[in-house]
């Protein structure tokens, strides 16, 4: 009886035990589920921040995103589902946050049409804004020829034959019969096949003209069709010609030419920041309308480096001539009292020495040959 008793009570105490031990680890569980509930409840905030941009280049990719977003949302409005209210607000807001945005020739030429519709007052404002900022746009060309694609497409073809000959001709060294069909495409009107046209001739220029006139001609064709797929080929050949001709130069070293009897450009090399280019062409201008008239001479300017712009008459037929009219256009300019607070440099050079003194900026070079072969020979 006394060992069963034991035992009876013995068992109830494990049991006891057992409950307090399940007991007590209860709080430490129901912690532990907490905490991962909280850890879960943070993982969605979490997975957001790591989609957040935060470089540079990853703001940039967001931001076209979004000027995308604009873009096609407003379309959707405008073609799809008939909602131009709609369309218009999506569309100025893309301006308003974009104003450089790729999308901008096609979105003023929208708006005008949603404006002509609802005979707005903006009607005109986004004509002529469209007109003023990309009249080389097939959007602008349209406001104002409505019939410009379908006249395009005629052109265009009719170009493109053309061009086939003229390339041909230009192969074959034939430039003048090449320059000739280049004019007659030309011709049928300016279209989105003008730039390869123009770029031809820039091509002739280059084995026709110095270098110096070839590559201001491909810089001016860059500057003007910069979204051009012709203008990563056109500054190719430009950054060519100038390795080419940097090269050639240290070679040699940089010399000029000693013949001297052949045609000459006068030239003014003034700064940039003084601001008197016009006054300087239009100056030469006159003085040769005056004195020099009938020689068909031409003024033109061009940018020398960073500091200097060139000023500079072409062509004089001769040595003598070009001392006779720097002599007296020299004399010339002395008297006029706009000048007389700017420093500029006069000299005359041959169209040789002009090319080498332009490719390799050597200004006090030049002036000491030109002391050296026109000056001293004068006294």
């Amino acid at each position: 009886m006394e060992d069963n008793w034991r035992r009876s009570n013995k068992a109830t105490s494990i049991g006891e035990i057992k409950n307090q031990q399940v007991a007590s680890d209860q709080p430490k569980q129901d912690a532990d589920n907490i905490e991962k509930k909280e850890e879960k409840a943070e993982d969605p905030a979490a997975a957001v921040f790591q989609q957040l941009p935060y470089t540079a280049e990853q703001k940039k990719q967001a931001l076209t995103k979004i000027e995308e977003a604009y873009f096609k949302l407003g379309d959707l409005y405008y073609l799809q589902l008939d909602q131009k209210p709609h369309a218009l607000i999506l569309y100025e807001k893309l301006l308003s946050r974009f104003p450089e945005t790729e999308y901008a020739p096609e979105v003023l030429y929208k708006l005008y049409l949603i404006a002509r519709e609802n005979s707005s007052t903006n009607t005109e404002r986004y004509a002529q804004t469209l007109k003023d900022k990309y009249p080389n746009s097939t959007f602008a060309k349209i406001l104002i020829n409505p019939n410009y694609l379908k006249e395009t497409s005629v052109a265009v073809e009719k170009q493109k034959m053309i061009y086939k000959g003229a390339y041909a001709l230009f192969n074959q060294g034939n430039l003048r019969a090449s320059q000739d069909q280049i004019n007659r495409a030309k011709a049928a009107g300016e279209t989105n096949f003008t730039p390869q046209l123009e770029l031809l001739e820039i091509l002739i220029t280059g084995k026709t003209e110095d270098a110096t006139r070839y590559q201001f001609e491909l810089g001016e064709f860059i500057k003007k069709y910069p979204d051009s797929e012709l203008k990563p080929y056109a500054e190719n050949l430009l950054a060519s010609s100038k390795s080419f001709l940097e090269k050639t130069e240290k070679a040699k070293g940089i010399r000029f030419v000693n013949s001297l009897d052949e045609p000459h450009y006068f030239v003014i090399v003034h700064k940039t920041e003084d601001k008197i280019t016009d006054l300087l062409t239009q100056t030469l201008a006159d003085f040769n309308n005056q004195s020099f008239k009938g020689k068909n001479l031409k003024t033109s300017n061009l940018k020398f480096n960073d500091v200097y712009s060139i000023s500079f008459v072409s062509e004089l037929p001769d040595r003598a001539t070009a001392a006779d009219y720097f002599d007296k256009v020299k004399a010339q300019l002395g008297k006029m009292p706009s000048l007389t607070n700017h420093k500029f440099d006069t000299f005359v050079i041959t169209k040789d020495n002009f090319q080498i003194f332009y490719r390799t900026k050597a200004l006090d070079e030049y002036l000491t040959f030109f002391d050296r072969n026109y000056q001293a020979k004068n006294q």
